[in-house]
């Protein structure tokens, strides 16, 4: 199944390969969300067809050009994010399906992003990591494929807010 997000927080769902765009059925992003737990293959999700100006700028900074890119969200990577930030991980903060649906907007309205590489010793890969206050710190991670030219979903966590007298303030 092949999910394809639309401007209104729908997404397209098909089992059609290739995708047909004609004859599609729309889902809302929560039942999206909701299908971590069945066995598919194809399932993600199109966050936003268009990486915005600043983002592209920042990457270019870093050596790394994102014009094109899209961001896309992979039921595999939100399957990883769930067994070690989720319900059932030993976080203080797990996730829940509440939280990934705050990842568009995580993404429009972040506070930080940067341009990191991954710690992984089988491949290197490019990442973004964004940074978003909402009551907690939230904490998106994407890896940047050149192959496909998207941003995918890698893992999300996220932690308390450091008061003031605990940063030693």
């Amino acid at each position: 199944m092949v999910f394809l997000c639309t401007e209104k927080n729908e997404h397209v769902m098909t089992d059609k390969k290739p995708f047909d765009k004609e004859h599609p059925t729309k889902i809302p992003f929560e039942e999206l969300i909701k299908l971590i737990n069945q066995k598919c293959d194809y399932k993600f999700a199109i966050v936003d067809n268009e990486v915005d100006e600043e983002l592209i700028a920042l990457a270019k900074k870093e050596g790394v050009d994102l014009k094109g890119y899209k961001h896309v969200i992979e039921i595999s990577g939100i399957r990883h994010s769930e067994k070690r930030h989720g319900k059932q991980s030993k976080d203080r903060e797990p996730l829940s399906i509440e939280d990934y649906l705050l990842v568009p907007f995580i993404i429009r309205n972040r506070d930080k992003v940067s341009v990191s590489t991954s710690k992984s010793k089988r491949h290197k890969m490019n990442l973004l990591v964004y940074e978003k206050q909402i009551g907690l710190n939230y904490y998106y991670v994407e890896e940047i494929r050149t192959g496909n030219k998207s941003l995918a979903f890698q893992t999300m966590y996220k932690r308390a807010t450091k008061n003031p007298s605990e940063e030693g303030l």
